[in-house]
């Protein structure tokens, strides 16, 4: 497959504190990663960097083939790489269709009629058709989280960051938030996913990399991650998390 993203010793500190250390990755297109770690490891700053919220302080990001710096348009860079965020950001003063047509609009330049057609289409794909006239107020966490997917998909994406996704979600919704990204993977879309489901990661992921201390500690397959971990500080990490969700 071919690299749509490559990392070269990506940097991050804020002061004297070292949150990313030296990062190498190569992402193909099509390929769903899923990135793994404690609290604290760098997954959320990595995601972050690579989407320009973040300044990194050393390294190079290269996507489709072009590196991108400080000096690159963002909002040309986020019409290609799209970041859900774990709390949705949606606007309150508009229904779901309105927040997932304001940017194709105004920043792709798709006709009103068009972009309306697009959004009812990607609403239905997130199952949510019959609530495309709905405030964000008046949608559950799991549906705002959806409407948030849909409108990133509204900009045509060539990769997708999703930030631990469900992690401010009731458990009774998380299991619908997971199905559209579960059947956005099984469609090609590339994907990095910082979660905290390790079933979920087990399941969708083609690649897992576990982070620990701003470094990726280990990565490779679901199967080589989750059966037969190399690194202890790996198997200590999924002991924890694996009895705990036992729990």
């Amino acid at each position: 497959m071919n690299e749509i993203l490559r990392i070269e010793g990506l940097r991050m500190a804020f002061g004297h504190h070292e949150v990313l250390r030296e990062i190498d990755l190569s992402v193909a297109e099509g390929e769903s990663i899923a990135i793994i770690g404690p609290s604290g490891s760098g997954k959320s700053t990595l995601l972050r960097c690579l989407n320009r919220l973040e300044e990194p302080t050393g390294g190079r990001m290269i996507f489709e083939g072009r590196e991108f710096t400080a000096a690159t348009d963002i909002n040309a860079l986020r019409t290609r790489m799209g970041m859900v965020f774990q709390h949705f950001n949606l606007f309150p003063h508009m229904t779901a269709l309105g927040n997932v047509i304001e940017a194709p609009i105004h920043v792709r330049k798709v006709r009103r009629e068009e972009a309306i057609t697009e959004g009812l289409r990607l609403l239905a794909k997130v199952g949510l058709a019959e609530r495309a006239d709905a405030y964000p107020t008046q949608l559950s966490g799991g549906q705002k989280q959806r409407v948030a997917i849909a409108r990133c998909l509204a900009m045509q994406p060539r990769l997708l960051l999703l930030d631990e996704v469900t992690s401010a979600l009731d458990p009774e919704l998380v299991g619908e938030v997971l199905a559209v990204i579960r059947d956005l993977a099984r469609q090609g879309m590339t994907m990095l996913i910082v979660t905290h489901e390790m079933s979920f990661a087990r399941d969708v992921a083609d690649r897992v990399i576990f982070m620990d201390g701003g470094v990726i500690v280990e990565q490779g397959s679901p199967t080589e991650i989750f059966g037969n971990p190399k690194n202890e500080r790996l198997r200590r990490f999924l002991r924890a998390v694996l009895e705990r969700e036992a729990v």
